[in-house]
């Protein structure tokens, strides 16, 4: 390590045409200028953007003596986290550090074994700053994304790579064959398990979880929309709160624009709260109450502070005009929205 450090100082200083790292040119007085560079980034910019909902999660095991490290993603203001479940397995304590260091005990709401996946719940004196996920289906190989999480106990710690493929499927130590997986180049190491792959907008397009070993610039991602499937499952309204309202949601993909992606009703169940509403299949929804719609995840989410008999306003798109229609919204659901 230290014959590393030594090389790169090495070159570094060795550079006599480079001043600052940008190269210097003689002007018309013979005076040496700097030509300078923009500095701040779309990395950079990702990076700063997302820094605050990005946490440390530190877990005491039966199996060792040392707490171990992982890292996880703010997804809900109130305290949800997610990260991989390997990250918990085998807990006796799990500790969550937030980006201004405070220290939070964090219990598990949920584990999902066959997508290695875990949400985490903590109780914060604030509302946290949640990281949306965003749409998976348009990725490209070839394009750049950005890696942060805490290898080897170095906290924040970027790495940026490419997408090398998707669609990749890995088997775990386990036996658990992971699916629809995104093959990055970023640098993986122990420690970044539950942390954010970014695009170059800094959108969530998903979560760490597996390098090859035996390899280098080998690693693998779970796919946004995996993630967004099993949170919309595991933490939806009906599961926490026994309300339901109807509606079976999808997110389209926009190319170009402003917003990336719009949530769509793909449809609506019989004798439902939406139906009721006159939510109509076709319709992109904008807000449920005050809540901002940007993914599937979000409609569920919308309704946590809702109860059963309660009227929520839902602002729709429809033939390019926004509609806000009243939904009562139900309790136990008797009918659910085809899937």
């Amino acid at each position: 390590m230290r014959a590393t450090w030594a090389l790169a100082t090495l070159v570094a200083l060795s550079g006599s045409a480079f001043v600052g790292g940008a190269e210097t040119e003689k002007g018309q007085k013979g005076q040496t200028s700097t030509a300078r560079f923009p500095r701040e980034t779309p990395t950079v910019l990702a990076v700063r953007k997302t820094k605050d909902s990005i946490v440390t999660i530190k877990v005491a095991k039966k199996t060792s003596r040392k707490d171990t490290v992982g890292t996880g993603v703010i997804v809900d203001e109130r305290g949800y986290i997610v990260t991989n479940r390997h990250v918990i397995a085998n807990h006796v304590e799990i500790k969550v550090v937030l980006a201004d260091n405070t220290l939070c005990l964090a219990e598990v709401d949920f584990e999902d074994e066959s997508n290695d996946l875990a949400v985490l719940k903590i109780s914060a004196s604030r509302k946290l700053k949640a990281l949306p996920l965003g749409p998976a289906t348009d990725l490209m190989v070839g394009e750049e994304v950005i890696a942060i999480g805490h290898p080897y106990g170095y906290i924040n710690t970027v790495s940026k790579g490419i997408i090398s493929a998707t669609g990749r499927e890995v088997e775990m130590p386990g036996g658990v064959i992971l699916k629809d997986l995104i093959q990055i180049t970023a640098s993986i190491n122990p420690g970044n398990s539950g942390g954010p792959l970014l695009n170059i907008n800094g959108e969530l397009i998903g979560i760490n979880v597996a390098l090859r070993q035996d390899a280098q610039n080998i690693a693998f991602a779970l796919n946004a929309d995996t993630v967004q499937r099993v949170l919309t499952r595991r933490l939806s309204a009906s599961r926490k709160l026994g309300v339901y309202h109807g509606m079976d949601c999808r997110e389209k993909v926009e190319p170009e624009g402003e917003v990336h992606s719009r949530v769509l009703v793909h449809d609506v169940a019989e004798n439902t709260p939406a139906a009721s509403a006159g939510v109509k299949e076709g319709d992109e929804i904008v807000k449920l109450g005050d809540f901002q719609i940007v993914n599937r995840f979000d409609v569920e989410r919308a309704l946590w502070d809702v109860r059963s008999g309660e009227t929520v306003a839902v602002t729709v798109v429809r033939g390019g005009r926004q509609v806000q229609v009243p939904m009562k919204i139900g309790g136990e659901a008797q009918h659910t929205a085809s899937r």
